[in-house]
């Protein structure tokens, strides 16, 4: 399973705190990257990864098993090809075939780092499942967490990092928008390549012409993360009037859509509150703080933007002319659509992004000629273009030196090509890329694309992840302001966001798609302030993604046959004569008892959610899996609180709520 490794930072150091170090070999070919979990699971025609053919493969995972005190430990495998096991150096576990079935011999292993090695070998086809478990007298048997592998990077892994980087960027850089395959990229290309740009068709029903003129003049000065190349040179009078042209152009596009009215300014202050309430601030500046910070989108350009109503139409739908579009649907009441608009336009008023020199007025006739000499129906659809004057093919560009003219190249070296928003190290990464080839555009892997929206639609903005807090932690303070009238909402139960170490493994995929789809009907954390948005065009491969992850391939709920008797023991133990779980936990339309600091997730949606082995792992100590959680251990290496149930057998007493959760 992978690891979220950036390239930019690989960059400033040979070596780095990794997980494991992963190396994958097929018919000669090989290649490294980083993985968080020794974990794979492919189906039919999938490659192992992007970089190799489909077929018959081979991955060795190596680093170092971190041991925080003696553990005598038994290990084991489930899926199917050939697996071993080393550690230090020593065969601990071989299988082949049905991976499943019998474990290691116990193995002692003393606190501190000891190297470890996996091999993997899939099927003769190509498909893989694997997954690599560990157990103790101490703990069930479970996945070995992310928390106890440790590695460093090594050259091939930073160089595999790299192109990786520079392959996302030619994606979303639309390169092969310009750059055509002859062929096209076959039947399951990455699927960054299919994105298309935003549908400007309605941008004079939409957006103000001046904001339109600075946009063109100098994309990435109004949004520093912006993938919109600066395609005209507005330092001089030609370049500006180009500006003036296309903008005038671009307003012409209407399609007589009735637009609203302006927001009343008077529901600014409530704007404000949900503009907290939703933590806005993990991906956008406030508006009337600029750029402050260029890693999120500033703000302060809304009220020169936007014309009378089509501010609060976007926030209702932000999709509607991209959609793959970051900014997710929060699927907003109008009274939230309308109060946060008001909020924004108030307080964006007189802060715009100012631009060196006037802009002249422009024309729309000479703004369309503009257009098609920009070649800008290359990425938006509907805009002229000129086919016959088009770069280079892919299989062309992909013969020159990146380093030495065109796009990618330093701004002396770059001549009349369009200007991209990149880094130094940005241009490294393509350069990479460029050298491997562009055969990894026309096949990917669905756990390596979750991985990559995962950081591309920051994710970890509002969750934690292997330890790491979410970055609206450090954000939401500039804010709190915003909603300190609402004395409400200091005396809410915990906040906390589920976190997404375990996502795959925890979630049937069906649950996870439905999540990021936005079609899970009612919320299962009704009482977060914070609500789940949607990205509908990524729901369903970000959650096969997640559960290939983890080594597991996409899955619904399971069957599960209730044991009578069984659930019976469970009821008995979820009420306040056993575990008390129902103080927090309601079930159905029976509420919790005292949820007065903390709320679980309603036992009702556990059948259609939960899978198995992840519920045993969280029951036997939910401080393992998420530090800090709420929820009480009620057991001891396996010796349960309640000793006068099923012989105190903790793992017994668990499969009987286990039982009760699913009786219909």
């Amino acid at each position: 399973m992978l690891r979220p490794v950036s390239a930019s930072f690989l960059l400033l150091a040979a070596t780095a705190h990794a997980d494991l170090v992963a190396t994958f070999t097929r018919e000669g070919a090989t290649g490294s990257r980083m993985d968080r979990i020794p974990a794979i699971a492919l189906e039919p025609g999938e490659p192992a990864t992007p970089f190799l053919t489909p077929g018959a493969f081979q991955v060795v995972w190596k680093g170092k098993l971190v041991v925080p005190k003696r553990l005598r430990l038994v290990f084991s495998f489930e899926g199917e090809g050939k697996a071993a096991l080393k550690i230090a150096g020593k065969d601990v576990l071989a299988r082949d075939g049905a991976l499943a079935g019998e474990a290691s011999k116990s193995t002692r292993l003393n606190p501190g780092e000891h190297e470890i090695e996996i091999s993997y070998n899939s099927r003769a086809d190509g498909t893989a499942a694997f997954r690599l478990f560990w157990e103790e007298p101490s703990f069930p048997r479970q996945t070995i967490p992310s928390s106890a592998f440790k590695a460093e990077v090594t050259e091939a892994a930073t160089q595999g990092e790299l192109v990786r980087h520079g392959r996302m960027l030619f994606a979303t850089q639309s390169c092969s928008k310009c750059h055509m395959a002859t062929t096209g990229f076959g039947a399951t290309p990455m699927p960054e390549t299919s994105e298309i740009a935003p549908i400007l068709v309605g941008t004079g029903d939409r957006t103000s012409e001046e904001w339109l003129r600075r946009w063109i003049a100098d994309p990435k000065a109004l949004k520093p993360t912006t993938h919109m190349p600066t395609l005209v040179d507005a330092s001089t009078p030609e370049g500006r009037q180009q500006s003036s042209d296309l903008a005038a152009y671009l307003v012409t596009l209407k399609t007589g859509a009735a637009a609203g009215g302006a927001p009343d300014a008077k529901l600014a202050k409530e704007g404000g509150a949900n503009f907290h309430e939703l933590g806005c601030v993990a991906c956008h500046n406030p508006p009337d703080k600029g750029a402050a910070d260029p890693t999120r989108v500033p703000l302060n350009n809304v009220a020169s933007k936007y014309l009378p109503g089509a501010l609060v139409a976007f926030l209702k739908e932000p999709e509607a002319y991209h959609p793959y579009i970051k900014m997710p649907n929060f699927r907003m009441s109008d009274a939230e659509a309308n109060s946060i608009a008001a909020y924004l336009t108030e307080t964006s008023k007189g802060k715009e992004t100012k631009m060196e020199g006037e802009f002249p007025a422009g024309d729309a006739t000479r703004g369309a000629k503009v257009a098609e000499a920009l070649q800008c129906g290359v990425c938006h659809a509907g805009l002229p273009m000129d086919l016959s004057k088009a770069p280079g093919q892919l299989d062309v560009v992909f013969k020159k030196d990146w380093a030495a003219s065109g796009c990618v190249a330093p701004a002396d070296k770059r001549g009349k090509s369009p200007h991209l928003n990149l880094t130094d190290k940005d241009r490294a990464a393509l350069v990479a890329f460029s050298k491997a080839g562009a055969d990894s555009l026309s096949r990917d892997t669905a756990a390596e694309h979750t991985l990559r929206q995962t950081e591309a639609l920051r994710c970890t903005a509002c969750h934690a992840m292997d330890g790491q807090q979410p970055l609206l932690n450090g954000f939401h303070s500039e804010t709190e302001g915003l909603a300190a009238h609402l004395e409400a909402l200091h005396h809410r139960v915990d906040q906390t966001r589920p976190q997404l170490t375990f996502t795959g493994e925890m979630l049937y995929t069906t649950a996870i798609e439905s999540m990021i789809a936005g079609t899970t009907e009612p919320r299962p954390r009704p009482w977060l302030g914070m609500r789940m948005p949607s990205f509908k065009s990524h729901a369903t491969p970000m959650a096969n993604g997640f559960s290939k992850m983890h080594g597991l391939l996409p899955n619904k709920p399971a069957e599960v046959k209730v044991d009578p008797a069984l659930a019976e023991i469970g009821k008995s133990l979820v009420d306040a004569t056993g575990f008390g779980c129902t103080t927090c936990h309601g079930i159905g339309d029976i509420k919790p008892t005292a949820a007065f600091e903390v709320e679980g997730v309603n036992f009702k949606f556990f059948p259609t959610r939960i899978r198995e082995d992840y519920y045993h792992r969280w029951m036997d100590n939910p401080q393992a899996v998420i530090p800090g959680t709420k929820m009480p251990r009620y057991s001891q290496d396996n010796k349960s609180q309640r000793t006068d149930v099923l012989e105190g057998d903790a793992k017994k007493q668990f499969e009987a709520i286990w039982h009760y959760l699913h009786q219909k």
